[in-house]
């Protein structure tokens, strides 16, 4: 049959798909656009995904995790983990953004009613990209120090002693007791008395405290002047070193990312390759150190015990969604660029992989200098390890003070982590200005102006970051804007595509685009309708459940009005989801309870396959036919013969 507009149907269902369901497709002109682009070839879409999955936090995240939660035994939660999460999800958004040729908003045509998942996506990228950039500024901010004669994280400024200012990690010393007859040196008890005493040698007379390495007391007090509390009076004005280098940092990842793909895409070749041969370099240096194996003895050696404890497979999960970046829309992004019959399921294999190898290189690489160190100083490996900012800032950079020609390494090290997340940097930035191109298309043609408009904006918001207090905006932004929020997010997609849209009509899409289905299919399904949602969901409760704010000190929590701001920036990033349902469901669906359910979990005329085949016909035809909205349609399945044309197969029940 054919419709008024003369267009061919099944039944006459086709002009009609979302008719009485609250759609009403009408055929117009559209105006010309510009094409959303491919990738010049395979090796760009593989080093982007890289660039993208390994991060700032597969060198400073990773190492310390492992060596703070029972060492192999936290790895080996890791690779369960991304077995039944990780590579199960990675491998979802690859298929979304390849199949259909949309980024994280337009892909939801398949389910309307999940449109808000996208833009929570592109917010979350957004959010992310302002503090990433921030840290990576701290990466320029070092790299130009190490060009210098004499490092400045190895002495100690007159005004640093009254912190217990240290130029060298050592033992915690005992204080000062004439009656023991210590001869070695000891800390002073500032009672004259025995300071004084022939029978005792009394160091850091002006200090009582624990002692403080130089190389964290040049991070807090010179790099960042960290503000004592996050008050507006404590506030400060943005630190002008830092403010040159944000702007540096931002200044090179628009340039390389001006055209979107065309040139993010060649600056791959260097920016993803180029810090694996720094690495390489490192981890062979770290090795030939004098006491490297008791690094890595602290770094791999197991302790099963900690598989039995939850917060092991908690940290083990939160590493995995912050390094594979699954869930923050730029894998389906990348995807969207991929000629359609790519390899997805290889891609999603070898990069989640690639990920998870290069987090352990990067352990061996920290624990073996860490180890070496530990050695010289004749400290035991634990003094010397850090988390976080302290790996990266205050414990590598005097590890690295204690190597020959100690300026060219620390020169390597931070220009390393710098390229490391410029690659992440640019997915998370091209996410978002990926998906205002797919809502309004004729802004392609302006990719240029709106990327440095982002980029300006960013950049003065960023500011904020780089005052003295800007180290708690930072954190706020990381616990409240990305936390959290990325598990809710992730627990929606996944009850958006396999539990609405179906994991029979996914798996089917996927076996059309790759020519087979997935193998071996049990575990892919397995993963996808029950261990991925479960799983995440009760991630989500339990990082709820056991919520704490962050913190300034360990007695002093952040005060309850940022705190509120917090919860409000976790408000942004969460309500489009429950938002775009209700708007849905409100004003876009017409009838009845069940008829406006199926509008807003009926896949939209926009939805199919990106290779211009008449599958997304036959597809809308079968929707419209079975009237469901629900996980699958056991009434009719789906078959590819042998010319890859569909046949809509009745199954009596």
């Amino acid at each position: 049959m054919k419709n008024k507009n003369g267009d061919a149907t099944q039944n006459g269902s086709l002009s009609n798909i979302n008719n009485g369901t609250g759609y009403d497709e009408k055929c117009s002109d559209k105006p010309e656009v510009e094409e959303r682009g491919e990738w010049a070839n395979k090796w760009e879409f593989i080093l982007s995904c890289i660039g993208l999955s390994v991060g700032l936090g597969n060198i400073w995240r990773f190492p310390y995790l492992a060596y703070a939660n029972g060492g192999a035994a936290f790895v080996v939660a890791y690779i369960i983990l991304q077995m039944l999460i990780g590579k199960p999800m990675y491998f979802l958004e690859l298929v979304l953004g390849q199949y259909s040729g949309k980024g994280p908003t337009t892909v939801w045509a398949m389910n309307p009613c999940g449109k808000g998942i996208g833009i929570s996506q592109a917010i979350i990228s957004l959010i992310v990209a302002i503090y990433y950039n921030v840290i990576m500024a701290y990466c320029l901010y070092y790299m130009f120090a190490s060009m210098q004669s004499t490092l400045p994280w190895t002495v100690c400024k007159e005004e640093w002693k009254q912190f217990g200012c240290v130029e060298k990690t050592t033992l915690l010393l005992r204080y000062c007791n004439p009656d023991k007859n210590i001869t070695d040196d000891c800390r002073c008890t500032l009672n004259a008395t025995i300071d004084v005493s022939p029978s005792v040698n009394c160091t850091n007379v002006s200090y009582t405290g624990n002692p403080t390495a130089v190389a964290e007391l040049y991070f807090y007090k010179e790099v960042i002047q960290k503000a004592r509390n996050i008050y507006p009076k404590d506030m400060g004005d943005p630190l002008w070193k830092l403010a040159l280098c944000l702007l540096l940092s931002w200044i090179v990842v628009i340039v390389c990312i001006i055209k979107g793909i065309k040139s993010s895409g060649k600056v791959v070749y260097f920016s993803v390759t180029f810090p694996y041969i720094l690495l390489l370099i490192l981890l062979i240096r770290g090795c030939t150190l004098d006491g490297a194996i008791d690094g890595v003895k602290y770094f791999a050696v197991p302790k099963w015990e900690k598989l039995l404890d939850i917060q092991v497979w908690v940290a083990a999960a939160g590493q995995m969604f912050l390094s594979l970046g699954v869930s923050f829309g730029g894998i389906i992004m990348l995807g969207s660029y991929n000629k359609f019959r790519n390899n997805a399921y290889r891609d999603a294999v070898l990069i989640s992989s690639c990920d998870l190898l290069t987090s352990i290189i990067a352990g061996f690489v920290i624990f073996t200098t860490f180890g070496g160190m530990a050695k010289v100083l004749g400290v035991d490996v634990q003094a010397a390890a850090k988390g976080g900012y302290g790996v990266a800032f205050v414990a590598y950079p005097e590890a690295l003070s204690n190597l020959p020609l100690p300026q060219l390494w620390s020169i390597i090290f931070f220009f390393m982590l710098f390229t490391i997340g410029l690659n992440s940097q640019f997915a998370l930035l091209e996410t978002t200005l990926t998906c205002i191109h797919d809502e309004y298309p004729r802004l392609r043609k302006y990719k240029s102006h709106l990327c440095i408009g982002f980029g300006v904006a960013c950049y003065l918001i960023a500011l904020t970051c780089i005052t003295p207090g800007g180290d708690y905006v930072v954190e706020l932004l990381d616990v409240y804007g990305s936390d959290f929020a990325v598990l809710f997010v992730a627990s929606c997609e996944c009850v958006a595509v396999f539990w609405v849209y179906g994991i029979r009509n996914f798996f089917h899409d996927v076996k059309y685009m790759l020519g087979k289905p997935p193998r071996p299919a049990w575990y892919w399904i397995f993963c996808w309708v029950f261990c991925s949602p479960v799983l995440i969901g009760l991630l989500f409760v339990y990082r709820m459940v056991t919520y704490s704010p962050p913190i300034i000190t360990k007695e002093l929590p952040f005060p309850e009005f940022t705190q509120n701001i917090g919860w409000a920036i976790a408000a942004v990033v969460i309500c489009p989801i429950p938002l775009t349902f209700l708007f849905q469901f409100l004003f876009r669906a017409k009838g009845d309870l069940l008829q406006r359910l199926k509008t807003i979990t009926t896949p939209t005329s926009e939805w199919g396959p990106n290779d211009k085949s008449k599958e997304k016909e036959i597809q809308l035809n079968s929707i419209a036919n079975d009237g469901k909205y629900s996980v699958d349609n056991t009434e009719n399945i789906v078959e590819v013969n042998k010319t890859n044309t569909f046949e809509l197969i009745h199954v009596n029940s």
